[in-house]
């Protein structure tokens, strides 16, 4: 299985730098493009100006003046494309108000460029119509475009005449169909943006799932195969120990079995606590071992599950409580009955709502143990282990409520209530 492993990380790694060599060449490709695209329009400008200097009889100052303008529209132009294109869905509202005030400055330079110097179609205002269109929502995108393709129509009228105005449509109808072009096109370039972060997002998972595989894979061979062993070893140990006579002569043997004893319970221990953090109990599965343990150990039970579909958090402290909750009953409780129920409890009006885990026997109370101390089925609580670990993992919960002990009328009870909209563990509590 090791060799299997080896072999498939070089697979996946390959497929994952091949990924991102793929991702890099098109945001390069997108990046030379871009810049090349905006550069073809600064060609007109310079046709513009030509063709000023060839028609008109233009002054020093005005000439100052009209380079100036140009200047600037070019400028604000520029920095618009190539700072603001492509806008994503959180553009917060100073953002957009930047966006909108250099829309405006250049929808007045354009304005000022034809009502000076202009004598036909105002094509500065396609300027305007392509910069909105890809550097502001959709929406707002459109709406801009509509705007500047009325402005640009009454300049039209203005300069050429509104005796016109039955043949204007055909000049103007290009800037609307133009500028629901660029929209389309940023509209597609921010799709294949979030298609290749939900592509790398999905490739992150599936190296985390990759990841959790294995440690799955390495927790449940820990459990069985180290866990198994542990436990057969002090379970013999434990047999030796009973089987030896506490003589003088056999004392020096006795002391050293339980010592064995000792240092396998708590590999064991440690064994388990180190699975813990590794593989976590479904809750499913506890539930059916629940119910082939005491019924092993000879205690009839009833088991309720109304707790429906929960988180992975939640469902694993649950299944923490069935398994500590059954070993506290079969260990210390000498009962003949068990209940387990789990309930939900769905909040209202905004309040959160939670579930809860019950585990009630019908033991008889304390009773003398070995040592001749009294047990009460809450050895857990005060040991460090059983049910002190399963108290600790509650009070990891914001709000949780964790509560265990006998019964007035005999028997003992282990409640657990997780509340369902706070399923995070406090940093305190980890």
């Amino acid at each position: 299985m090791a060799r299997a492993t080896d072999i498939e990380q070089p697979t996946s790694s390959t497929s994952g730098d091949s990924t991102g060599i793929a991702d890099a060449s098109r945001h390069k490709l997108l990046s030379f493009a871009w810049p090349l695209f905006t550069a073809v329009w600064l060609l007109f400008p310079v046709g513009f100006v030509v063709q000023v200097l060839g028609t008109s009889d233009l002054s020093p100052l005005e000439l100052f003046e009209l380079l100036t303008s140009l200047a600037a529209f070019v400028s604000i132009f520029l920095w618009l494309m190539l700072r603001y294109p492509f806008p994503t869905a959180g553009l917060t509202l100073r953002e957009l108000r930047v966006r909108i005030g250099l829309l405006l400055a250049l929808a007045v330079l354009a304005l000022y460029v034809e009502l000076a110097y202009g004598s036909g179609v105002p094509y500065r205002f396609m300027y305007v119509v392509v910069a909105a269109a890809v550097t502001l929502p959709a929406s707002k995108a459109a709406w801009m475009v509509a705007a500047t393709t009325v402005i640009t129509g009454v300049v039209y009228e203005v300069q050429v005449g509104w005796g016109t105005l039955a043949t204007a449509w055909r000049n103007i109808v290009p800037f609307p169909l133009i500028g629901i072009g660029m929209i389309a096109v940023s509209r597609l370039v921010d799709t294949v943006r979030e298609l290749q972060a939900a592509r790398r997002e999905i490739a992150q998972l599936a190296a985390c799932e990759a990841v959790d595989e294995e440690r799955l894979r390495f927790a449940r061979d820990l459990h069985d195969l180290l866990g198994h062993s542990l436990s057969s070893i002090t379970l013999k140990s434990e047999l030796v120990g009973r089987l030896l006579p506490d003589t003088p002569e056999t004392h020096r043997a006795v002391v050293e079995v339980r010592d064995i004893q000792g240092i396998a319970r708590g590999a064991l221990r440690e064994v388990r606590e180190a699975v813990a953090g590794y593989r976590q109990p479904a809750l499913s599965e506890e539930l059916i071992g629940a119910r082939e343990m005491l019924e092993a150990a000879g205690i009839a039970c009833r088991i309720e599950n109304d707790a429906g579909l929960l988180p992975k958090s939640i469902e694993a402290i649950l299944a923490w409580t069935v398994r500590e909750g059954t070993t506290n009953v079969i260990r210390h409780s000498r009962a003949r009955h068990c209940d387990i129920k789990l309930s939900r409890k769905d909040g209202e009006n905004g309040e959160a709502g939670e579930v809860r885990a019950k585990i009630i026997d019908d033991g008889r109370g304390p009773f003398p143990t070995r040592d001749g101390t009294s047990d009460s089925g809450t050895e857990g609580l005060a040991g460090g282990s059983g049910l002190s670990g399963l108290a600790e993992r509650v009070a990891g919960f914001a709000g949780a409520d964790f509560e265990a002990g006998p019964l007035p009328e005999g028997g003992f009870r282990l409640r657990v209530s997780l509340p369902l909209q706070n399923s995070s563990v406090r940093e305190d509590g980890q």
